[in-house]
């Protein structure tokens, strides 16, 4: 039986009430209210009061564990954990792909993490976070990233943002901590010193690329492109892409194209580069062989620890294991065929022999074992570390900064040249047959292709271990190669109603006939599909819409427009897109092709067609489907763009 108080008493009993909620400790406090129809939507409350419930933020207020998420009997978690009870995945120590613990340690990580359930992919980073080695996370987080559609904060963080030493002069990382620890403070005079100013909440601090301080001209030798942050973290990509550790079969398996891709790749890098070469064609350099002598890297590890500098190589017994590869490599490509086991040989023609050249450089060069010389060899050169445990891997022992060296260009040249010099054994392939007269490119209007050099300002907030950019921003404003917008415009007269492909190609100043015998020279601009309709069509290409590209202009705090973020690390940096010309001028090839889409859909033509190897030209084709331009590059010398 229910009966009502009098009044005053039930004003009283509120009033009590009320004064020991309001008085109550925090926690008692939502305790309390919990309990009622007053529920909060705070996270941290909401899992004490809905069965079941588990942010993605739980793992930090619960002490989970890796057992708590993954079956003890599963075979990564077992590795994993004798890898982290071994002392393998320490945090402070220096990530190593080389070194085989540590790389074994991210890879079991990664498989871990591509196995369980999307819904505890977060749960596992937050605890991998708090008990492994930052970098051994990253790498592994970034790795899945390509195999899991879950969306990370890390996703889209290019890698000079999150590992910005890696990709910034030391003497610029020294500055930056020792103005955090002022907060940010300094004298005027101080700053025009040692170049760095502050402007509000951000300090930024001038950087400049290796050998500044020398009148070194290797060492100074086309540092801005080998060095830049785009194009090295776009390495960083491929690599992740195409691990060394990982095998044939198994990328086989993800992408049946994989080895012809890896070689055009590489190829693409080095035609980008020999184009880089054109604009010293009047100055006088020393020759590249004596560039490649030794090298200063002047970047600084998170230890601080400074990246060893590479000393001319003392031949020794690392020099003949790497001689002894190349050797067999060639012979197998001079006998024409590769011996698979078991009685089985496979012949080397003209349709497979880039998918096979580039397995076979793999399995031989890229496995672990002789991965590891390979680098030690070239990284250190006779600058060789003693101790087993290496505080201080050289710019070749992480992809991120592999592109620094010149010797590694020289690397790649040497891989490319198995391709090459096999290719000399085929007969050339006939151009007449994908000539055509459906498509006649008959006019065409280019815009003015101009480059520069302009300020990047990127943060650098994570030397500091944890990115507090919020209250203070420390920022290196680095001069970086960049182009202004232009289009290319075509017209083109189709006999059809077709679905064709536009290729774009740029290499160095030629004769129509001579372009052809260096086709290792030219950089596929772009391939894009386009629907032709009979008639005339107008074809327009910019370099500004292109999707073959990745724009990090997101992340530069020197322009503070709305930007929209167009970064994708597994792309070919946009800033990078032509190489430098002159103020008057640097002359270059643009060669454009149309060619009909094919009915059969797994038929394709090969990476960087129609110049992915020698080709038997008719000169007195008249040349209808493609072209070759004369164009020019020029330079802006004004910074003021």
């Amino acid at each position: 039986m229910c009966a009502m108080l009098p009044r005053p008493l039930e004003m009283f009993l509120w009033l009590f009430f009320l004064g020991n909620v309001i008085s109550a400790p925090d926690d008692d406090f939502f305790g309390i209210i919990q309990e009622g129809e007053l529920a909060l939507s705070d996270d941290k409350y909401i899992k004490y009061i809905v069965p079941g419930y588990l942010s993605q933020n739980s793992a930090k207020h619960l002490n989970l564990d890796l057992k708590d998420l993954v079956s003890e009997g599963n075979e990564h978690y077992k590795i994993l954990q004798e890898h982290i009870e071994s002392g393998h995945a320490m945090k402070g120590l220096t990530f190593n792909l080389y070194d085989d613990n540590m790389r074994e340690t991210a890879i079991t990580l990664f498989r871990l993490l591509k196995n369980v359930t999307d819904d505890n992919v977060p749960l596992i980073k937050d605890w991998a976070t708090k008990n492994i080695n930052k970098d051994i996370v990253d790498y592994a987080l970034r790795l899945l990233s390509l195999y899991k559609d879950v969306d990370y904060d890390f996703k889209n963080n290019p890698p000079f943002i999150s590992k910005p030493n890696y990709f910034v002069n030391s003497e610029t990382i020294n500055k930056a901590l020792k103005l955090k620890i002022s907060n940010g403070k300094f004298e005027e005079r101080e700053g025009f010193i040692n170049q760095y100013s502050r402007e509000e909440n951000i300090v930024t601090l001038k950087s400049n690329n290796s050998g500044w301080n020398f009148e070194d001209l290797c060492q100074q030798r086309l540092n801005y492109f080998r060095e830049d942050i785009g194009l090295n973290s776009y390495y960083y990509g491929i690599h992740l892409m195409y691990p060394f550790w990982m095998s044939n079969d198994e990328l086989s398996d993800l992408d049946p194209r994989f080895a012809e891709n890896y070689y055009f790749i590489h190829k693409q890098l080095l035609a980008r580069l020999n184009l880089e070469y054109e604009h010293e064609q009047y100055p006088s350099y020393s020759p590249i062989e004596k560039c490649l002598d030794n090298f200063l890297p002047y970047l600084v590890h998170d230890n601080g620890v400074s990246f060893p500098a590479r000393l001319k190589h003392n031949i020794g017994g690392s020099y003949y294991r790497i001689k002894k590869i190349d050797i067999a490599i060639k012979e197998c490509l001079d006998r024409g065929f590769i011996y698979m086991g078991g009685g089985v040989n496979i012949s080397l023609t003209e349709n497979n022999y880039v998918d096979l050249i580039a397995k076979l450089i793999r399995s031989n060069y890229e496995k672990p074992p002789v991965a590891k010389y390979v680098k030690n060899f070239y990284g250190y050169g006779a600058n060789y570390p003693t101790t087993r445990y290496n505080s201080a891997p050289s710019v070749l022992h992480h992809p991120e900064t592999t592109l620094r060296d010149p010797i590694y260009w020289s690397l790649i040249e040497n891989m490319l040249n198995y391709f090459s010099e096999f290719s000399k054994k085929l007969e050339p392939y006939k151009l007449a047959e994908y000539e055509t007269e459906e498509f006649e490119i008959v006019d065409n209007s280019f815009s003015k292709m101009t480059t520069f050099f302009n300020f990047y300002k990127f943060k650098l907030n994570n030397i500091f271990g944890v990115d507090d950019s919020k209250s203070l921003i420390f920022a290196a404003r680095k001069e970086r190669l960049n182009y202004l917008p232009f289009t290319l415009n075509f017209t083109v007269s189709s006999l059809v109603n077709k679905t064709g492909h536009v290729r774009l190609f740029l290499g160095p100043q030629c004769e129509e006939t001579e372009c052809w015998k260096q086709y290792h020279r030219f950089f596929e601009l772009d391939i894009f599909p386009y629907t032709f309709s009979e008639g005339m069509n107008y074809v327009s290409w910019s370099s500004e819409t292109s999707s073959r590209y990745s724009f990090d202009d997101y992340y530069n705090l020197e322009s503070r427009q709305p930007r929209v973020n167009r970064y994708d690390m597994f792309k070919f940096p946009a800033n990078l897109m032509i190489p430098r010309g002159l103020e008057q001028g640097l002359k270059f090839t643009l060669f454009v092709m149309v060619t009909p889409q094919s009915d059969v859909s797994d038929t394709f033509e090969p990476f960087g067609f129609p110049f992915h190897r020698p080709a038997i030209v008719n000169e007195n084709s008249p040349f209808l489907n493609y072209k070759f331009y004369n164009v020019s590059v020029f330079h802006k010398v004004s910074r003021h763009i």
